[in-house]
C-alpha cells in the first residue's frame, strides 16, 4: 500500500493546467485570478473631504481673529465647488465631496463659530491637510492592486470594482463527473421504506463546490459491466472522474475492471489510510480518475485528503491543510500500519483544543460524521495514547465554513 503523502504527491503531479476565462467581476467570488489586476483610475480621483465641515486655506487661520473667513458656496459629493478659493474664503463641504482648489484643511462643522456668513473662530486643534483625503491616496492609476493567483474575496472584489474593472481573468474550474455505483442504491423518494439512499453524490457535489470545482452527476450505475460501461462512455469530456463504490476486491467490485477495459492507465490502487484504503487512481486520456470506496465517510475523508489538493492544483491555489494540535479526552489504542482519520468533537478551552474521539468510527456511520467538528490524524503504528495526550487535528471549518 502507498503511504498517504506519496499518494497525494502522485495525484497532484498528474494535474494539467486549465485554460483561463474572462468572467464578470461581480460573479468572481471564490475564483483565482489568472492575471495581475492594475487600477484604471486614481482613488480618490481628486482631494476629497473625510468629514462634514468647511474647506479653507490653512494659512488664513493665522489671522482669523482679525479677518473672518467668508462662506462663498458649498461642495457636495458629485456636485463640487468649481471655482478656486481666494484668500479668506471657504466653502461648506460634505463627506466625500471634492476639496476646492486652494483649500488644504477641513474645519469640522461643530468646531466653528459662524457670524454673518463668516467663520469668526474655531476650537479645532487644526493642522495642514487635516481631514483631506489626498488624490490617489487609496491607489494610483496603473498601480498593481491584486496579484496573479490571488483568491477573489468580497474585499478584493470590491477593490477591483472600485478601480473601474467590470471583468476579470480567472482560471477555469475543473469539470468533475461523479458516478455512484451499487445495486442497492436508490435516490431519495418518499415511497421508499427499506432502502440504501445514494448520499455520496450530493455529498461530493457540495464538497466540489466548496473546493472550487464544477460537479456533474452521472447518476447511479448497477454492479454490471454493461451498466458501468454505459455510464462511463463519455467521460473524456471531464477533467476528473470520481466513482464511489466498487473499488475493493469483492465479486461485485467491477469499477477497476471496467475502467481498465476502457483504457485507463492504473497509476496506483490502495493507500495506507483508514477510512478509504481501496482507493483507485488512474488516467484515461486526459481524464484523471479517483475511485473512492462506497462508504460515505470514506468518500468524505478521501475528498478532503486527495481531491481537495488536486482541485487546488487545477485552479492554481496553494492552500495547505491547517493542521493543529489538541489534547484528547479519551484513551486511544495503538494504531496499525495505516494513517488513520478519526471523527472527533473539538472545542477550545483555556487556550487548548480539547478533542473527544467519537464512539462511532465505522465508515458507514454518517450520523457521527455530522456530529464531528474535525478529524484526529494518527500516523501509522502510533502508540496507544492516554487521556491528555497531544494529537494532530484537522478542523472542518478551517477548510471551508460549509464543510
Amino acid at each position: 500500500m502507498l503511504d498517504v503523502q506519496k499518494a497525494i504527491n502522485i495525484i497532484v503531479s498528474k494535474a494539467t493546467s486549465l485554460q483561463e476565462e474572462t468572467i464578470l467581476l461581480k460573479n468572481s467570488l471564490g475564483r483565482i485570478c489568472s492575471k495581475n489586476i492594475y487600477s484604471n483610475i486614481n482613488s480618490p480621483p481628486e482631494n476629497v473631504s473625510s468629514m462634514d465641515g468647511y474647506a479653507l486655506k490653512y494659512s488664513n487661520l493665522q489671522n482669523i481673529n482679525k479677518i473672518p473667513i467668508k462662506i462663498v458656496g458649498e461642495s457636495a459629493a458629485g456636485n463640487p465647488y468649481i471655482k478656486k478659493l481666494n484668500n479668506y474664503e471657504c466653502v461648506e463641504i460634505y463627506t466625500g465631496a471634492e476639496v476646492p482648489k486652494g483649500a488644504n484643511l477641513i474645519l469640522l462643522q461643530e468646531r466653528v463659530i459662524i457670524s454673518s456668513n463668516h467663520i469668526v473662530s474655531t476650537s479645532q486643534n487644526y493642522k495642514k491637510d487635516q481631514y483631506v483625503r489626498k488624490k490617489s491616496s487609496n491607489f494610483k492609476i496603473n498601480s498593481l492592486i491584486i496579484k496573479k493567483n490571488s483568491l477573489i474575496t468580497s474585499r478584493t472584489l470590491g477593490l477591483a470594482i472600485s478601480s473601474n474593472h467590470t471583468k476579470i481573468h480567472v482560471y477555469k474550474k475543473p469539470n468533475i463527473a461523479i458516478l455512484a455505483t451499487g445495486n442497492e442504491l436508490k435516490n431519495p423518494n418518499k415511497h421508499l421504506s427499506n432502502a440504501i439512499i445514494s448520499s455520496n453524490t450530493p455529498l461530493l457535489i457540495s464538497l466540489i463546490k466548496s473546493f472550487g470545482g464544477n460537479a456533474h452527476d452521472l447518476g447511479i450505475a448497477k454492479d454490471t459491466l454493461n451498466s458501468l460501461m454505459k455510464k462511463l462512455q463519455n467521460i473524456n469530456k471531464f477533467d476528473i472522474l470520481i466513482t464511489t463504490g466498487g473499488a475493493s476486491v469483492g465479486k461485485h467490485d467491477l469499477v477497476k475492471d471496467v475502467l481498465n477495459k476502457l483504457g485507463m492507465q492504473l497509476i496506483f490502487w490502495k493507500v495506507a489510510i483508514r477510512p478509504g484504503k481501496p482507493l483507485i487512481f488512474g488516467k484515461l486520456n486526459k481524464t484523471l480518475i479517483l475511485g473512492f470506496p462506497g462508504n460515505p465517510v470514506s468518500t468524505f475523508v478521501s475528498s478532503l485528503i486527495f481531491l481537495r489538493p488536486l482541485i487546488d492544483k487545477y485552479i492554481n491555489t496553494k492552500k495547505k491543510l491547517n493542521i493543529k494540535n489538541g489534547n484528547i479526552t479519551k484513551e486511544l489504542g495503538k494504531n496499525d500500519e495505516r494513517e488513520e482519520y478519526l471523527r472527533a468533537k473539538i472545542y477550545y478551552d483555556n487556550n487548548i483544543y480539547k478533542v473527544e474521539p467519537l464512539i462511532g468510527q465505522d465508515s458507514s456511520m454518517t450520523s457521527y460524521l455530522s456530529k464531528a467538528d474535525g478529524l484526529i490524524i494518527r500516523k501509522p503504528f502510533d502508540k496507544a495514547l492516554k487521556i491528555g495526550s497531544n494529537v494532530s487535528i484537522l478542523i472542518f471549518s478551517d477548510i471551508h465554513p460549509h464543510i
